[in-house]
């Protein structure tokens, strides 16, 4: 069934969509992601162990619950529910829509129309910034405020309603940056990926890098072919020339051999590396090649500032051995000393059977965040203007309504929530987004060191 087929028929039957929306409470966190029946688009995921009953704020929750995506889906709703274990928990039940990740603006306009209809306060979602353009325009047009765990990447993906809590990527960089400024590794060189996110990475790079005193020596870029990255390091060290003429032409070239002739005697030579940090930017797949070669050609004895994608557990177990004394950021780190953070390991570890990781810790920083704010609303704190603190840049809302309904009260009691001590650390509301810091690792002798963290 095509997706606009399926939100259509939705769209025509929203009593029986409704009826398929099961509202799931939150005061029994033993939630999985076996879905029975399996939800189609708009769906409701649901588990029979789960009661229909309790909460006075209902929030809908719009991510993958099937497809490649339900797995990362899952760590996210398991943090999400169990951040009900807080006495005010009760005060909030949750409608877990199956969103799949190719659903476009139609599709999302469909559903965020008949949750308006429905009495919805907020949105959870989307988990990934492709679909956030569409959250962020409905959230408009229906007055419902959202919280993302993605990052708020474009204009498009801003308004006034969209409450960002997920680490960016100009975020670790500029975390890298910083330490690298405090730690005396300069100058950088860097190797980056020319498609994709890469010349924008690139651009913060060098944004930060100015801020914060850095020398930018050099940069190469490789495109999504290059498995051979010699000629990348050709370029920003200096090796040593061998002689010529051990091999024959043929197996020049049938090998691929450059003019150095690797097969005799540069892999032996110490190159000359002018840097004293190489910030590498890439996908697992990538990153993996590239520590590999480095080593390979003996360019090391230096820090690598790399991004969250080198914190993975099994990405570390393969090529720990290549990326001694790397540095990398990451939004939380399960094995801190941190009382909030030891606490919900813990209570993770024994409803789930096995450890969080970052996706279900932003998700119950989040269920921590709407919970402050159903005390915020519950209490009558909130601002009764709620329109004038909008930051610039982040639009005006044209013609507020004179009375409140429920997403224009939550949105204020979400406002209203300034500060927020969660277990991805202390985060501050600035503009839509509740900004914190994040941890920053070292890898060196097999184990993992905390440079900074966020509380």
């Amino acid at each position: 069934m095509k997706m606009t087929r399926g939100f259509t028929f939705i769209k025509a039957k929203d009593k029986l969509f409704w009826l398929l929306l099961i509202c799931l409470t939150v005061l029994t966190p033993l939630f999985s992601i076996t879905v029975a029946p399996p939800p189609s688009y708009g769906n409701a995921a649901y588990d029979k162990n789960i009661s229909s009953k309790g909460g006075t704020i209902k929030i809908a929750v719009l991510i993958p619950t099937e497809g490649r995506f339900s797995y990362f889906s899952k760590q996210f709703i398991n943090g999400l529910l169990l951040s009900s274990h807080n006495p005010n928990g009760s005060k909030i039940r949750y409608v877990i829509v199956n969103l799949p990740a190719n659903a476009g603006k139609t599709n999302i306009g469909y559903i965020f129309d008949s949750l308006a209809k429905k009495g919805i306060s907020a949105v959870v979602g989307p988990l990934f910034a492709g679909q956030l353009k569409y959250f962020a325009h409905n959230s408009v047009k229906f007055k419902i405020p959202v919280i993302t765990p993605a990052p708020l990447v474009t204009k498009e993906d801003i308004s006034p309603f969209v409450f960002g809590y997920g680490m960016t990527l100009k975020q670790e960089i500029k975390t890298d940056i910083k330490y690298a400024r405090y730690a005396g590794i300069s100058p950088i060189s860097v190797i980056y990926p020319d498609n994709g996110y890469g010349p924008t990475l690139l651009a913060y790079i060098r944004r930060f890098s100015a801020r914060y005193g850095i020398n930018i020596l050099n940069t190469t870029a490789y495109n999504a072919e290059t498995v051979d990255f010699f000629y990348n390091f050709n370029s920003i060290v200096r090796f040593q020339n061998t002689e010529k003429g051990h091999i024959s032409k043929a197996e020049e070239a049938q090998l691929g051999i450059t003019p150095y002739n690797l097969m005799h005697g540069i892999t032996k030579a110490k190159p000359y590396i002018p840097f004293k940090g190489l910030f590498v930017v890439g996908s697992p797949s990538k990153l993996e090649l590239i520590l590999t070669q480095l080593m390979y050609y003996n360019i090391d004895g230096f820090p690598i500032l790399g991004l969250s994608s080198l914190d993975s557990k099994s990405f570390i177990e393969k090529y720990g051995f290549y990326m001694q004394g790397a540095i990398f950021p990451n939004g939380f780190f399960k094995h801190d000393d941190n009382d909030v953070v030891k606490k919900f390991d813990a209570a993770y570890k024994k409803y789930y059977g096995e450890m969080p990781n970052i996706l279900s810790a932003e998700g119950y920083d989040i269920g921590g965040i709407l919970i402050k704010a159903a005390e915020r609303l519950s209490e009558h704190r909130v601002v009764k203007n709620q329109y004038n603190p909008l930051p610039l840049g982040m639009g005006q809302l044209q013609n507020p309504p004179t009375k409140d309904v429920n997403g224009i009260a939550f949105y204020g009691s979400i406002l209203a929530v300034k500060s927020y001590k969660g277990v991805c650390g202390i985060s501050r509301l600035s503009g839509n987004s509740f900004k914190k810091g994040l941890y920053l690792f070292k890898y060196k002798d097999n184990k993992i060191y905390i440079l900074e963290n966020p509380f």
